[in-house]
C-alpha cells in the first residue's frame, strides 16, 4: 500500500475515519506507525493528501485527512482486454489501475473459456478490490472504469465507435509492425489497445479489428502471457508517451 486509499463517504463524514481490518493491519504490520504519524493518502476519484493516525490501539485505527493535491488525470488509455483465467485477470486489472488506465473494456473472444465468463472475479465487488489494490500500487486516486461485454461484436458495434479519436492498435504475436512504429514518439493524446487471451486472438477476429482502424502491432519478440502483455504494453505507452522526437 503505497497511497492509503479513503472512500468519499468516509471523508465526507467529517472527523476521524475508522480504517477496515485490510487497512488497519497494513499501517500496524507493514508500516508500523504509531498515534501522530502521517502516510501518503487520497480519496478515490478525488485529491492526494496526507493521512494522520489518531487512534491506534486493539480495537481500532482512526485517521483524519487533509488534502494537498488535486486528483491525478487518467491516462488516456482504452484498454480492450479478451478476459482471462480468473487469477491472471486480477493480476491485469491490478495493472490497469496502478498504471491510471481511463477505462478496461473486458470482451469476449474465441479462446476465452466460457467458464471464465461465469467467474466471481468478474462480480463488480470482486473487480472494484482488484482496482483499489492496484491504485493503492500506483499511488493514483482514479479507479478505471470497467465494462464487461459478453460478446465481442456487441462491444464493436455498440462501445468501439464511442472511443476517443486517438491511435488505436490490437497487440499480435504476428503484428504487421512494433508498437512505436504505430504510436509514435512522443504521442500522449488518446490511445486504445486490444490485448488478446492466452492462444491470442484468432485471425478473424484480427481481421476485424484492422478494418476498424487498428493497427496490427507486437510488443516485441517474446510472447507474453496476458498480466505481462498488459504490464509490457502499458509500459512501452508510458515511455513513448514521454519521449520526444529525435531533432537534428
Amino acid at each position: 500500500m503505497n497511497l492509503l486509499l479513503l472512500e468519499p463517504e468516509e471523508v465526507a463524514a467529517g472527523g476521524a475515519i475508522a480504517l477496515d481490518l485490510r487497512r488497519a493491519t497494513h499501517v500496524r504490520e507493514v508500516l508500523r506507525l504509531g498515534v501522530g504519524g502521517r502516510l501518503r493518502a487520497g480519496v478515490i476519484g478525488g485529491a492526494l493528501g496526507a493521512a494522520e493516525i489518531v487512534r491506534l490501539d486493539a480495537d481500532a485505527v482512526e485517521v483524519t485527512f487533509a488534502s494537498e493535491a488535486p486528483a491525478p488525470a487518467p491516462a488516456p488509455i482504452d484498454l480492450i482486454l479478451a478476459v482471462p483465467r480468473p487469477k491472471a485477470l486480477g493480476r491485469a486489472l491490478q495493472a490497469a489501475a496502478s498504471m491510471a488506465v481511463a477505462r478496461v473494456h473486458l470482451v469476449n473472444a474465441w479462446r476465452v473459456d466460457k467458464s471464465y465468463l461465469a467467474s466471481p472475479r468478474l462480480t463488480d465487488r470482486a473487480i472494484r478490490a482488484d482496482l483499489v489494490l492496484g491504485a493503492e500500487q500506483g499511488v493514483t486516486t482514479h479507479l478505471p472504469e470497467v465494462v464487461l461485454h459478453r460478446r465481442l461484436m456487441a462491444w464493436f458495434d455498440a462501445a468501439e465507435p464511442a472511443l476517443p479519436v486517438g491511435k488505436r492498435v490490437i497487440a499480435h504475436a504476428r503484428g504487421a509492425a512494433m508498437i512505436e512504429d504505430a504510436i509514435g514518439v512522443g504521442h500522449s493524446g488518446p490511445i486504445a489497445i486490444a490485448i488478446g487471451p492466452e492462444g491470442g486472438w484468432i485471425e478473424r477476429e484480427v481481421e476485424t479489428f484492422a478494418a476498424r482502424g487498428f493497427a496490427v502491432v507486437a510488443l516485441g519478440a517474446p510472447i507474453l502471457r496476458v498480466e505481462a502483455a498488459v504490464v509490457a504494453a502499458l509500459a512501452q505507452l508510458a515511455l513513448l508517451a514521454r519521449l520526444r522526437p529525435f531533432s537534428p
